[in-house]
């Protein structure tokens, strides 16, 4: 226990480190936040594009399907973000301010994007409320914990100092444009993708500062260019991992219903008149092999004939905000005919409770498992220490396949430091998979998590075959959660091996 607690803290930034205990202190001590005195809603902006409207009322829809499934923490967080605003001029605002969830710095964040977006948009009488969150989210930045929610507390205060007038709004801009100048280039990686490798807070943070360009550009403000930079990275890397039904990889903490689509954030995008590319040819029609490459991110998306696969080949998450890490080195998903097929296991808890385990946990993912031990040493809710070192190793597209042949070192504590390696070769109508541990004696086993309905739903040449050798896979019942804590049947499939030996598994259709 001493040993895990030393390997998470030194992971750790060291602001992280420091202002944590004033952190807690501010949270007992700040109770209550002022609307009064606050800043006007300027009074007028340029014309809205019908897309900022559109991306208002689609966050307005994603909101409403959430609530009506999310419970616990996560849904008081989430009732006070102000996406019941959406577009309309008119309707009713929870009244967020009454409860202490609602100037937690994270909440109230989102809260001020949304409210400043909702009066940029014509809905009047928000002064006091976008006050209230600026406010809230300017008295307790949350450097404790760096990351999405640093970034998305820069975002909130941009926005809002951008819908309002006066001193005060001026100063909410300039402390979210500086925190923005700080960490757009920290947290935004050179191809485009966010370090914290999921693709769900991905989409938010970028349709967040998509947001904050759209609100700053319609009120007068000045646009870095920095921002348009990034944002325009930020949505060439969703295209390319734009799945051929529109979603996305469940990779680390990923949900379909916890972000604006990218399809959505892509016209937000174009509607900012940025020049991002919103389509990738590997999504395109089936046809010959193909690789792209995300080598920061470390993910790789493979494509021949029908099928489409991504897979995780990179860090386990940002060095020292790993909360969202899943302990999935070299998972993989699998589309067939447009669908998904081969899934993630998704997420089906952010409490620190069993479901919290089992989301995270190596044994849930399309991976290989050695000694019963997770590759990445992740515990609690939000916590990881040793953390997994995977790297692509060789990969090539010819000849009427792909491959692509990738190492971790995550098993690196256990005796004789067994080393994974996996291989994938990919060619329409078939993908093989060999998955071998070198490095001591251990059991092993290799796992293929597979959509119920998707075992028998036709590919061009039939339903979903599954085989595994040396040794016949074991088949039960299982599930994943394509959406928050809402639960789809499946099959896992598994075999069992030793160290040094090959499992491999051959998939047909």
């Amino acid at each position: 226990m001493i040993g895990r607690w030393a390997r998470t803290v030194l992971r750790l930034h060291p602001l992280q480190i420091a202002l944590r205990p004033p952190r807690a202190v501010a949270a007992r001590v700040i109770r209550g936040v002022p609307a009064a005195g606050g800043p006007r809603v300027r009074r007028s902006f340029a014309p809205a594009h019908e897309a900022t409207r559109a991306f208002a009322r689609a966050e307005r829809a994603r909101g409403e399907e959430r609530l009506a499934h999310l419970t616990g923490r996560l849904r008081d967080y989430e009732a006070v973000y102000g996406l019941e605003a959406g577009d309309a001029a008119d309707g009713v605002i929870a009244p967020a301010w009454r409860t202490r969830t609602a100037i937690e710095p994270y909440p109230a964040a989102v809260r001020a994007r949304r409210l400043a977006v909702a009066a940029r948009l014509g809905r009047p009488g928000l002064d006091g409320e976008i006050a209230r969150a600026c406010r809230a989210v300017a008295m307790q930045l949350e450097l404790h914990l760096l990351g999405n929610h640093l970034l998305e507390d820069a975002i909130g205060l941009v926005a809002g100092g951008a819908a309002c007038e006066g001193a005060e709004a001026d100063a909410w801009l300039a402390l979210g444009s500086a925190i923005l100048a700080w960490q757009l280039p920290e947290q935004f990686l050179a191809d485009g993708g966010h370090f914290e490798r999921s693709a769900s807070y991905h989409l938010l943070l970028t349709g967040g500062l998509l947001e904050a360009i759209e609100l700053a550009s319609a009120a007068g403000r000045r646009v870095p260019r920095a921002w348009t930079d990034t944002a325009e990275r930020a949505v060439a890397w969703a295209a390319r991992v734009r799945a051929p039904d529109g979603t996305y990889p469940l990779f680390n903490d990923a949900a379909l219903d916890s972000a604006p689509s990218i399809d959505d954030v892509a016209a937000l995008a174009e509607s900012c008149n940025l020049h991002a590319c919103t389509t990738h040819p590997s999504n395109g029609a089936a046809g010959a092999p193909r690789l792209t490459s995300l080598p920061d991110t470390g993910w790789v998306i493979v494509r021949a004939g029908d099928a489409w696969l991504a897979l995780d080949a990179g860090p386990d998450g940002a060095a020292y905000q790993p909360g969202h890490v899943h302990a999935d080195a070299l998972t993989f998903e699998l589309w067939i005919g447009g669908a998904r097929a081969v899934v993630d296991y998704g997420v089906s808890s952010y409490a620190t409770d069993a479901a919290r385990d089992e989301t995270r946990a190596t044994r849930s993912h399309n991976t290989l498992e050695v000694a019963g031990a997770d590759a990445s040493e992740v515990w609690a809710a939000f916590r990881t220490g040793r953390s997994a070192r995977a790297r692509v190793v060789d990969a090539e597209a010819g000849g009427g396949a792909a491959f692509v042949v990738a190492k971790h070192d995550g098993y690196r504590a256990l005796p004789g430091a067994p080393e994974v390696t996996r291989r994938i070769d990919l060619r329409p109508g078939r993908l093989a998979i060999a998955d071998v541990a070198r490095g001591g004696d251990h059991d092993v086993c290799s796992r293929v998590r597979v959509d119920a309905e998707a075992l028998e739903r036709a590919g061009a040449a039939g339903p979903l075959r599954v085989e595994a050798a040396p040794s016949p896979a074991s088949r039960k019942g299982g599930v994943w959660y394509p959406r928050h804590a809402r639960p789809r049947p499946a099959v896992v499939f598994e075999q069992r091996g030793r160290t040094g030996e090959a499992l491999t598994w051959t998939l047909t259709w």
